[in-house]
């Protein structure tokens, strides 16, 4: 089990950055009513200089991220899973946790709803626990990012079935005819792996997660690897296969050559989520998943 640490902000003397996708009339109120809580608790509050144009407080520092966030204690991040996915990944570069506000639809990868803001009180008494989640380095060449969910690999023509094959530490692991595959975190293993078949994973446990989609075979069984392990995926036929498409937590970011492989390993780097709820991943799981069916 990963060890968690703890975060407790201090009037006065803490800062904070805020994300919110200010662009949907949901997420709005809900960013507003966070600033108030922020400010009213005198916790240096940081947004992003597009954010100004939306919500516009005096109190309110706006300035670019890279230059603000190695300075501050927290980030909160309000919207739903994609916004959270995108965001995170500058708290992940400066190693510093994260709350996510739910104010989209599903909102898995959110710790609180945008109608339970008063519970962030707890950050001011007695600190809430914060959990280190499993991270993937993505590389391809000298390009590399990270994945907080998953990493997909398709073919570029929609429609046309992908020649893949995978190794493991330099080793063939197998070779697929597939729609994809998607090599994903345990956090990501209740996203578009769950969907494609795959097994759901604590998020407590350290691991990568292969599944194919929509496999030409009688066989289709995910694949877990353990966290040391280095999964690379290229063309099978040897130079012959047309460009691949890499979408990394749900954007395209590469394409994938047919003389290229990508290269997909846990990263020392962590995605650190603040458990301000107080719930557990099975409980998560229920009310996110199990019970809305």
């Amino acid at each position: 089990m990963k060890k968690s640490e703890k975060i407790k902000l201090r009037r006065g003397k803490s800062k904070a950055f805020v994300f919110a996708n200010l662009i949907r009339p949901n997420v709005f109120p809900c960013a507003e009513k966070l600033v108030e809580i922020l400010v009213k608790n005198r916790i240096e509050t940081y947004m992003d200089p597009g954010a100004e144009s939306y919500l516009s407080v005096p109190e309110i520092i706006y300035s670019e991220p890279d230059k603000v966030l190695p300075e501050v204690d927290i980030v909160f991040i309000v919207g739903g899973d994609g916004t959270i996915l995108r965001a995170a990944k500058n708290a992940i570069v400066y190693d510093k946790p994260i709350i996510g506000i739910n104010a989209g639809r599903l909102g898995f990868l959110s710790d609180i709803e945008a109608e339970s803001l008063s519970e962030i009180g707890k950050l001011f008494k007695e600190g809430c626990p914060v959990e280190k989640r499993t991270v993937l380095d993505i590389n391809i060449g000298e390009h590399s990012t990270f994945a907080i969910n998953d990493v997909f690999v398709s073919k570029s023509e929609p429609g046309k079935i992908a020649e893949l094959f995978v190794e493991c530490n330099g080793h063939e692991v197998c070779r697929y005819r597939a729609d994809a595959i998607v090599l994903s975190t345990p956090d990501g293993s209740t996203a578009y792996s769950m969907s494609a078949g795959g097994p759901v994973l604590d998020t407590n446990l350290n691991a990568i997660i292969m599944t194919p989609v929509c496999p030409h075979s009688l066989i289709s069984c995910s694949v877990v690897f353990s966290p040391e392990k280095v999964i690379t995926v290229g063309s099978s036929l040897n130079g012959g296969e047309k460009d691949l498409d890499v979408v990394v937590d749900g954007e395209k970011m590469f394409t994938l050559k047919k003389d290229e492989k990508l290269s997909v390993k846990c990263s020392e780097k962590s995605v650190k989520f603040i458990n301000l709820s107080g719930r557990g991943f099975y409980e998560v799981l229920n009310q996110k998943i199990i019970g809305r069916r």
